[in-house]
């Protein structure tokens, strides 16, 4: 049952600004102007009040891999990070048929959070046979992908499109060419060099990117790119897009915070796929986001389990979390680039991604319910383990000092402080 609450001195981010410290009010789950009966008072001290967010690229690994990571897991995470909304995409549970997606609409649903999915391209993401993809989208996917491996055959990537072009649903690609990339764990370049580390050059992304972007004009199927790390596969999105292809497409956390540089500390949470690349790739990447490249930042949040990070660079699981931490971090990093950090950072993490899936996202106004959460600027903290949700903590944040912190959230009409 909702509850009314009256927050005092908290500044709203509202009409893409964030206004003077004032009251805020919450009857039955929407924003009122004058203070309800019964209301619970909470001084905030300050605190932002913003939109609840959308996060791109989560996969919990439920139910195959719950030895990792279990679902409530993955919801606590997201509450920590101020995110209400998520697109998920398993890659050890492809959602191939319709009994799958069921049991994952179950399975989220009584979260009180709102997840979307993207249905199974191939049965198992084996890349042989077409899964059911109209059937998926009857029954509510929001576009098709095969966990982040992207089909080894071009006849077959063409069949995929085809298949998925019937529904209207866009397709979502990790453009890796496999056979490139091999058995390389690191960006191809001068640290792999002295590190004597195995290295995937750029090209394994940038020449699946041509293929994709050249099969989505021919057949105008719409496409989104997950994880851009390149400057040039950047340049062959706007110049794809000149020409009239629907390509939308994003870019994850860490390759907006580190580049190859850091792989000298040999810490295993850097081991990524795709890599983390140059510095002049990270700052094309910032301004992809600048003038409009690229939609919205994705959290390629995959946890990994600590015996599976603490062994030898190349033996690790690449992957790293990221919700708890991701809108702390990147704010940090938004308002060192930009006056308007706030502003632009929140649209790559709430409209952005709501426009890229179809799903538009509910507006922080008067009179309208919509989740949002509270956010303290003022506090500093070391980012330790029990900050993370579950037994996982791979993130190369870790033991950093962060400004900022989600302090509580209100979701689904209900109000949680984070401690």
């Amino acid at each position: 049952m909702n509850k009314n609450y009256w927050f005092q001195n908290v500044r709203v981010f509202a009409d893409n600004k964030l206004g003077a410290p004032q009251d805020f009010f919450v009857q039955d789950g929407v924003w009122v102007a004058s203070v309800p009966n019964d209301a619970e008072k909470i001084d905030v001290h300050g605190s932002w009040l913003l939109p609840g967010l959308f996060a791109l690229g989560v996969d919990f690994q439920e139910p195959i891999r719950d030895d990792i990571y279990r679902l409530k897991d993955g919801f606590e995470a997201m509450r920590r990070g101020g995110f209400c909304t998520a697109l998920c995409e398993s890659e050890a549970n492809p959602l191939d048929d319709l009994h799958k997606l069921k049991a994952s609409l179950d399975a989220y649903g009584a979260s009180g959070l709102d997840f979307h999915f993207l249905g199974a391209i191939s049965v198992g993401h084996e890349g042989k046979s077409l899964a059911e993809m109209l059937e998926l989208a009857s029954h509510g996917v929001v576009g098709f992908g095969d966990g982040n491996h992207l089909p080894s055959g071009l006849r077959f990537l063409r069949f995929a499109l085809e298949y998925a072009g019937m529904t209207g649903l866009r397709c979502y690609f990790q453009p890796m060419e496999r056979s490139l990339a091999g058995k390389g764990h690191v960006h191809e370049g001068h640290y792999a060099d002295t590190l004597g580390m195995k290295g995937i050059p750029a090209q394994a992304e940038t020449i699946a990117v041509h293929q994709i972007l050249e099969l989505s004009g021919w057949l105008q199927v719409p496409v989104h790119l997950k994880q851009i790390t390149c400057a040039e596969s950047l340049n062959l999105i706007r110049n794809a897009r000149s020409r009239g292809v629907d390509v939308t497409c994003d870019v994850s956390i860490y390759h907006l915070m580190l580049d190859e540089s850091c792989l000298f500390a040999l810490d295993t949470h850097t081991h990524l796929r795709p890599p983390l690349r140059t510095a002049e790739d990270k700052e094309a990447l910032w301004k992809g986001l600048e003038d409009g490249t690229v939609q919205a930042i994705s959290c390629a949040h995959v946890p990994v389990l600590p015996q599976d990070k603490e062994v030898n660079f190349d033996d690790a699981v690449p992957g790293a979390v990221s919700l708890e931490i991701a809108f702390v971090a990147l704010l940090a990093a938004s308002q060192l680039r930009f006056a308007d950090g706030l502003e632009r950072l929140l649209g790559w993490l709430t409209d952005g991604p709501a426009k890229i899936c179809n799903r538009p996202m509910a507006t922080l106004r008067m009179g309208a319910s919509s989740p949002f959460f509270l956010f303290d600027p003022s506090v500093k903290r070391v980012l330790r383990v029990s900050d993370f949700a579950g037994q996982v903590h791979n993130s190369p944040l870790l033991d950093t000092v962060q400004t900022g912190m989600v302090t509580g959230t209100f979701f689904a009409g209900q109000w949680r402080w984070n401690r």
